[in-house]
């Protein structure tokens, strides 16, 4: 009962969070761009036993992610041209620290990921099948190249919430909702790599590398459980 109240609720959250990162252009004037990415997490489940040693049981295994985030870019100069603030005339008078800062970008979008493993053990084979949603914020630099092609490195954090997982073992199935290692809010942090084309004035074409891992994962009887996905995703970004 308590985890389909917490399935639920994690639901209605997002739910809420979609509206109102829909809503936020309308009343924001530092927003930039949306950009919506489709792609893969290639997953490496790290476990350590209760005596601190790693053990290898996991075989690498994909899994969906998709991403919605909102793009902001540091300093926008062409904005800030058209206002007369003290911010304007200290900028204007720099255009060396305003052409830095407009390097740089930050994002905070939702998203849906997959962090599955399979394996074995004693010749028994089991897999992990998991759905995550969460929030994720990166910052970083996107250096401009030639023929409107880009390149960004962007740090990366996600929290991410288990809704639905399942184990199989052999033949049955267990449930991931109730397991410590797995529920409640997981930490990622990471770098990612972004490679961009510049279609036309509102549309860029994207792809990305980004390479995670856990945090502050729980210490059980058992063990302690961590993840190290990799993601490989392509997108489009919608310039405003």
């Amino acid at each position: 009962m308590i985890n389909l109240f917490l399935r639920g609720w994690a639901i209605y959250c997002v739910r809420r969070v979609v509206v109102l990162l829909l809503l936020f252009p309308i009343y924001s004037v530092q927003a930039q761009a949306w950009k919506w990415a489709i792609g893969s997490n290639i997953t490496q489940y790290q476990f350590t036993n209760s005596a601190g040693k790693p053990v290898d049981l996991f075989k690498l295994q994909s899994g969906l992610h998709l991403d919605i985030a909102h793009e902001h870019v540091l300093l926008d100069t062409v904005r800030l041209i058209s206002k007369f603030s003290k911010s304007a005339i200290y900028f204007s008078q720099r255009p060396k620290i305003s052409k830095f800062l407009n390097l740089f970008h930050y994002d905070l979008g939702l998203n849906y990921n997959q962090f599955n493993a399979i394996g074995d053990v004693q010749q028994i084979a089991f897999s992990y099948q998991t759905d995550y949603v969460g929030v994720s914020a990166g910052f970083g630099p996107r250096i401009p190249l030639i023929k409107g092609w880009s390149i960004q490195v962007t740090g990366r954090m996600m929290g991410q919430y288990l809704v639905s997982g399942q184990q199989l073992v052999g033949s049955r199935y267990f449930d991931l909702l109730s397991e410590p290692q797995f529920k409640g809010l997981r930490m990622f942090s990471g770098v990612q790599i972004e490679v961009n084309k510049r279609v036309n004035a509102q549309v860029s074409a994207f792809a990305h590398v980004a390479s995670y891992q856990t945090h502050f994962s729980k210490v059980t009887p058992t063990g302690t459980l961590d993840m190290a996905p990799m993601t490989l995703a392509m997108g489009i970004r919608l310039h405003q």
